[in-house]
């Protein structure tokens, strides 16, 4: 039976259910990947810091070979490691060389940040003097976007994306891009503000957005015809940053919520 898919801003439809191998044992990574493909999975979420790119890339190089699957039946998606936000065409081909692709569906930039490259698909994360992530100030959240977009335009890559951006970050990287990152939301083929509405209903809590623009008035009001899956409310929740937008602190002196 296929499952359920979603079409992303590219037109590429992408699997509602996936099988993320974080923490996954390089030695059982085979036979993991193959009782998934049999079970049906056809999406696989993977990332250069899970540090077993190239044991995925040889399960679905022997999948392919002994016909279990096609590489056009799959959505593979694989992320870039902070430190290689400088080196965005080696670090995707890098992946592709271990995952053994010749193309990604999807690459996401794993983290807002860019820090001190350690080498091509190293994955470091070197520390400072102060012993503080060492953080490359010279490169800029859009400049690597930018990156990431000529990777589309390569063929290296069908639909880009972001992960781990907080609301503002996301909404300055939707004003600099030519290509929209895929997105949670776009999953459900709902708005952004849609989803966090949804989500707040879902923790059994009222939501009141506010909007003086008509348009806004009746899609603030469509969440009722859809469910947000308990895995993407789980990441939805650990986005929390303990940040209060209503700060009494900053205009009366005094932080009420201390």
């Amino acid at each position: 039976m296929a499952a359920t898919a979603t079409k992303l801003s590219s037109g590429h439809e992408m699997p509602a259910v996936g099988l993320g191998v974080w923490r996954m044992d390089s030695a059982a990574v085979r036979g993991l990947i193959h009782s998934a493909l049999r079970a049906g999975y056809r999406h696989f979420d993977c990332a250069a810091d899970y540090k077993n790119e190239a044991e995925v890339g040889d399960a679905l190089a022997e999948a392919f070979e002994t016909g279990l699957v096609k590489r056009e039946d799959l959505f593979i998606t694989t992320k870039l490691w902070n430190s290689d936000h400088g080196h965005v065409v080696e670090a995707c081909k890098d992946s592709l060389k271990k995952l053994r692709l010749d193309y990604l569906d999807l690459y996401l930039i794993h983290f807002p940040v860019a820090t001190k490259h350690t080498g091509v698909g190293t994955t470091g994360s070197a520390l400072g003097d102060d012993g503080v992530l060492d953080i490359d100030t010279t490169i800029t959240l859009e400049t690597t976007w930018h990156a990431m977009e000529d990777l589309v335009s390569m063929g290296l890559v069908r639909s880009i994306g972001i992960s781990n951006y907080d609301i503002f970050l996301t909404r300055d990287c939707l004003a600099y891009a030519k290509i929209k990152p895929a997105s949670l939301a776009e999953k459900y083929g709902k708005t952004p503000a849609q989803l966090v509405l949804r989500w707040g209903l879902q923790r059994n809590t009222v939501v009141i957005p506010k909007t003086s623009k008509v348009e806004r008035l009746e899609e603030n009001f469509a969440v009722f015809d859809f469910d947000i899956s308990v895995e993407d409310m789980e990441k939805i929740k650990a986005l929390d940053r303990n940040y209060r937008t209503n700060q009494p602190a900053k205009f009366w002196g005094s932080n009420l919520y201390a």
